[in-house]
């Protein structure tokens, strides 16, 4: 049965402020979902509750993307940020 309760999240790190998806017991291990530019976590949204059954799953958004912001987005800071 899934755990389909996924908490939708901003975190202010530096000069970023980045909106990430987060399920599952934070004691279980950890897995991070990583997507392609340009797209989003949203691609995630029926496999994060999936997963979150026996795993603690966070998907964050790149930084330029919905509600993620950053200034000046180059390809180099995104591989930073991760």
């Amino acid at each position: 049965m899934a755990n389909d309760v996924v908490y939708y999240r901003n975190a202010s790190l530096s000069e970023i402020n980045m909106f990430y998806r987060e399920a599952g017991d934070p004691s279980h291990p950890t897995i991070l979902l990583l997507h392609g530019f340009p797209t989003s976590s949203h691609m995630f949204r029926g496999l994060i509750p999936l997963l979150a059954c026996f795993l603690h799953v966070e998907s964050k958004n790149t930084n330029t993307l919905n509600r993620t912001v950053k200034n000046k987005f180059t390809k180099r800071k995104l591989n930073l940020d991760i």
